[in-house]
């Protein structure tokens, strides 16, 4: 199941449309929509109603390990030589009011550029607050705090398209609609990519590559998590590329004396899949 937000529905109507997804009735406290494959959830302005939209969309729809979640929206920048309609991929999430940080594992490739995203909880005038993020929205810090209880990091991405230069009393209905709309199939296009990858339905690794990868696993002395995002990282590079061997065999000999050492190679490892 692919997960996505948007604050408003207007940022929502070109998946809602593009995706085919209808409007769960039963549900009265969020908009919902959804199909077999997609649940989208509008959760209004601000991270405090995004972060309980997302905590109510994952209690109602429990996750499951193959599952991924995508927040979608617009959003301002302090640099006025990005073009407007241009979308990012945020690699790391601030919180203004607190000045907490948070990084969204980067495991696959996309078409969009990266930057980092400042959450703040009201609309800002660039010249009366310091700034550390390249772009400034109102949700993705409590999108991610709330998320992130119930999926791991490398399962949740944030996608943001500028609107404006923190400036907003230019925007209408058709700017928001026409900057989410020139954007969308690029989005959708990679969110049907990545759906083959987080797919566990099929047998993809063979016997012996699950062999050789449990070995690697035992002599790095990695913990539970690392072990699990290990094996997800050498699925996901056999689905891209149609094969892992050669790259698990480079840590076949290793015999690591301490989980430090462990983690060390383990983040060598994840540097060169990415």
């Amino acid at each position: 199941m692919i997960f996505m937000c948007t604050a408003m529905h207007l940022e929502a109507q070109p998946f809602i449309k593009q995706l085919n997804l209808k409007k769960d009735s039963q549900c009265h406290k969020f908009q919902i929509f959804k199909n077999e494959e997609f649940i989208l959830i509008i959760t209004g302005l601000g991270k405090i109603k995004a972060a309980i939209a997302v905590t109510y969309l994952f209690s109602k729809y429990k996750p499951q390990s193959s599952d991924l979640f995508i927040n979608i929206g617009l959003c301002g920048t302090k640099n006025e030589n990005t073009a407007i309609g241009t979308a990012f991929f945020c690699n790391k999430i601030i919180e203004n009011d607190t000045k907490k940080t948070f990084y969204p594992d980067m495991l696959f490739k996309h078409p969009f550029k990266e930057t980092s995203i400042e959450t703040c909880s009201s609309v800002i005038d660039k010249d009366n607050i310091k700034l550390e993020g390249q772009l400034v929205d109102m949700e993705a810090a409590g999108i991610y705090a709330a998320a992130s209880i119930f999926l791991e990091s490398h399962k949740i991405f944030f996608i943001k398209v500028v609107s404006d230069y923190l400036k907003i009393e230019n925007i209408n209905k058709n700017t928001v609609c026409n900057l989410i709309n020139s954007n969308s199939e690029e989005i959708i296009d990679w969110i049907n990519e990545i759906k083959l990858q987080f797919s566990y339905k099929q047998n993809i690794l063979s016997k012996k590559e699950k062999e050789i990868l449990n070995t690697v696993v035992k002599n790095l002395k990695l913990s539970s998590t690392m072990e699990s995002k290990f094996k997800q990282l050498v699925t996901y590079h056999k689905l891209q590329y149609g094969h892992c061997i050669d790259i698990i065999k480079m840590y076949l000999d290793v015999e690591c004396k301490s989980k430090n050492e462990g983690k060390r190679y383990f983040a060598e490892f994840k540097q060169k899949l990415i």
